[in-house]
């Protein structure tokens, strides 16, 4: 009577707690309910933050929800790393990732930050890196440089948004280094002054992205050498790669703009966030930004992304050995 009665017992429980609704089932069925937000590692007005709101746009018409743009400067990154690591894995707060974090993840924030604090839901474009000379530069081409400085004897200065190690840098340092020369790295506040130096004569080539470079590269001021990439960039179809020239020069080492999210997102959130935004980043609108911007449209869903980024991640170390930093 004894076992008949727990027998009993235990059958009425095990109904009633499969009468009980799934926890969470309901949140991932109707997710997102609420506003999701785009934390992003710079201020207003620059590539990253133009790519955000561009994005935002798009994707509240996909999601049917506001996207807040969130603006968090500040420490080289490490303060929007650390909103994004703090927060509740539920796919309402996302990152913007650039190229940027891998080096930092292997400098300044090594031990802080991990490929594995976070979940890599998309990645949206890549920003090729181009060296170029003033249209008075005795380089007519990349071979043209290369000759030249193995014929002096002497590293030429190449300037460039950031200080050693950074993306800039280490983009030039892994085209030079392919074809077998040193630089002299002079690191600039911003593209517009590297520019500026480059026109003015007190650096003799530059690095910078082709939404920067265009409007000067159309009027005739500079000529692009060459670009860190497997196909020439739809924005300077005349801007030679250097695979094509024969350089052995690995091209992911490009600018990247994507998505992260606190490690521990739900696969299913993961999955609709992915789809999402690649439906976003179809949209006629998004897709003449990018063309106005000079960026390439690449899409890497959450298990691409990943692979992708842990292959940067290990760029990364090698590219900062070639600048001297690790």
């Amino acid at each position: 009577m004894k076992i008949q009665s727990r027998l009993c017992l235990a059958l009425f429980a095990a109904g009633a707690f499969s009468a009980l609704p799934v926890a969470g089932a309901e949140d991932l069925a109707d997710w997102p309910s609420r506003p999701i937000e785009i934390v992003i590692p710079n201020g207003p007005g620059g590539p990253t933050d133009i790519l955000a709101r561009n994005l935002a746009q798009a994707a509240e018409q996909v999601f049917g929800q506001d996207v807040i743009v969130v603006n968090k400067p500040g420490g080289g990154g490490a303060t929007q790393m650390t909103i994004i690591k703090a927060a509740k894995p539920d796919g309402y707060t996302l990152g913007v990732n650039t190229l940027t974090q891998f080096t930092a993840m292997k400098t300044n924030l090594e031990g802080v930050f991990a490929i594995d604090d976070f979940d890599w839901i998309a990645m949206l474009q890549q920003d090729s890196y181009m060296l170029f000379v003033s249209k008075d530069s005795p380089y007519q081409s990349f071979d043209d440089f290369v000759t030249a400085v193995k014929g002096s004897g002497t590293a030429p200065n190449v300037g460039g948004f950031g200080s050693i190690g950074s993306v800039s840098n280490v983009a030039s340092e892994l085209a030079t280094n392919a074809a077998g020369i040193d630089i002299n790295w002079v690191g600039y506040n911003n593209t517009a002054d590297t520019i500026a130096n480059v026109l003015g004569g007190h650096v003799d080539v530059g690095s910078a992205n082709a939404g920067s470079l265009r409007e000067f590269v159309e009027a005739g001021r500079v000529r692009v050498i060459g670009v860190l990439s497997d196909q020439r960039n739809p924005a300077l179809p005349d801007a030679p790669t250097y695979t094509e020239l024969g350089y052995d020069v690995d091209t992911d080492w490009q600018q990247i703009r994507g998505l992260v999210a606190p490690a521990g997102v739900p696969e299913e959130i993961k999955q609709k966030l992915a789809a999402g935004l690649q439906e976003a980043v179809n949209a006629a609108e998004f897709k003449q930004y990018e063309a106005t911007s000079g960026v390439v449209p690449r899409f890497l869903g959450p298990k691409e992304y990943e692979a992708f980024a842990k292959k940067l991640d290990a760029l990364a170390v090698k590219g900062l050995e070639a600048a001297g930093v690790k």
